[in-house]
């Protein structure tokens, strides 16, 4: 069984923080993450989203490590074709943090483009 709860608190009009976790029982650890997003128009239809998180690993992904897990940077650009359709592209980096790198794992870089419909 697993359980998580975040929430998000603004700081500016355009800059928030959040916070979100994730408890596991079968793990029996808990993973969390604090996340500091910016968001701005930067035209009509246009968005530009910035986001910087560090995550924490506490028995979660390893019951050998407790601590850091990994850094993640990105940006997202959004453009509202319609009222209920949106287009985005977006690029993501996560640095790995010390018991990812101990378990074979690295950097990663990443990046996407999608459709979003609201109906």
């Amino acid at each position: 069984m697993e359980t998580g709860a975040g929430f998000s608190a603004p700081i500016q009009p355009w800059l928030s923080l959040s916070l979100d976790g994730t408890w596991s029982k079968q793990a029996s650890g808990a993973f969390y993450a604090l996340t500091v997003h910016s968001q701005r128009e930067l035209a009509p239809g246009w968005t530009g989203k910035l986001y910087l998180t560090q995550t924490y690993d506490d028995g979660y992904a390893s019951e050998d490590y407790n601590g850091p897990n990994h850094r993640e940077a990105g940006v997202q650009l959004r453009w509202k074709v319609l009222p209920a359709l949106d287009l985005h592209a977006g690029w993501q980096h996560s640095w790995a943090g010390e018991d990812v790198r101990r378990d074979g794992g690295d950097d990663l870089s990443w990046g996407q483009a999608g459709l979003t419909s609201y109906f």
